[in-house]
């Protein structure tokens, strides 16, 4: 990194990439940028219960729920990067103690199955019967000694009233699959989920634990935004504490809600970057404010 930029704060493993020229340097970074709140810091530690549970026949699961962009699937995702597979000496499979994968928008078991064994580097080479792939799945799931699967955007399998069936008998597959690993099983979703989860009694037994992410007020906004200052990859030092205006003005734009925050700060990094300022001002703010859909007025689901 050279010696004549002017970011003092920023974290050292953002500072290796200050070096690359133009927007490539958010493509190679940008999924870098991510900052815990109190909020994902509870997940976390009800998520690391899941995975570390002792086996039962009757393991204890987690949903994860809030509106959109209050960071479910960044907070799912960065769980599982905390915990890469890693090699077992004394066995042929690889150790996965967390598995991610999103919810197929028809709720099709031969679909989730398949999406278990692709994350665990396992797929069937054939078409097997249900039967097959299931038995399959099962075995390699206790082979690769996984601790938790998390199942994410689980709500887009009830977009369609006409599968209520369907959904019943998804949610039963998903009882009896958690039954048959006896390990915890994490869904995440919009709040739909919640009612989704507690129309089957024997499934809303083993997701019997909530967290709720939440929009941020004004003051957790503001220490959020500092927090995130120190990863974005700038040249120059943008000082968030001392520009109120800008703390104020972020806030209206995105309404408290980390996913709208990340866009905001990604499309402000684009302008500091194109324009050579490389730091962000109340001025980059509002040149990206019309980008933000909840501004231009469309209703954000």
């Amino acid at each position: 990194m050279s010696d004549t930029y002017d970011n003092p704060t920023l974290r050292p493993e953002m500072q290796e990439f200050l070096d690359i020229e133009g927007r490539g340097r958010l493509g190679e970074c940008w999924n870098r940028v991510w900052v815990p709140t109190p909020s994902t810091k509870e997940a976390f530690i009800e998520l690391q219960d899941c995975m570390n549970a002792a086996q039962s026949t009757k393991p204890r699961g987690l949903i994860i729920t809030g509106e959109a962009d209050t960071g479910k699937s960044r907070t799912m995702q960065a769980f599982r990067d905390l915990h890469q597979p890693r090699m077992d000496p004394e066995s042929e499979y690889a150790e996965h103690r967390v598995i991610y994968l999103t919810a197929p928008d028809n709720p099709d078991p031969v679909v989730v199955l398949k999406k278990i064994l692709a994350e665990l580097g396992h797929p069937l080479r054939y078409n097997p019967s249900p039967a097959d792939l299931r038995s399959h799945a099962v075995t390699m799931l206790k082979a690769c000694r996984v601790g938790t699967v998390m199942i994410d955007e689980i709500h887009d399998i009830s977009r369609d009233s006409r599968m209520n069936s369907k959904i019943v008998s998804f949610l039963v597959f998903m009882k009896s699959l958690i039954n048959d690993t006896g390990r915890p099983f994490v869904v995440g979703g919009t709040q739909v989920v919640l009612d989704m989860i507690a129309s089957e009694d024997q499934i809303a037994g083993r997701l019997n634990t909530v967290i709720k992410l939440k929009p941020f007020t004004l003051s957790e906004f503001a220490m959020i935004l500092l927090a995130f200052e120190r990863m974005l990859p700038l040249r120059r030092q943008s000082r968030f504490r001392e520009n109120e205006g800008l703390v104020q003005l972020a806030y209206t734009l995105t309404q408290g809600y980390i996913g709208r925050l990340n866009y905001l700060l990604e499309d402000a990094c684009k302008v500091a970057i194109d324009s050579g300022e490389e730091r962000i001002t109340l001025s980059t703010i509002d040149r990206v404010r019309d980008r933000s859909i909840v501004s231009v007025g469309r209703r954000v689901a």
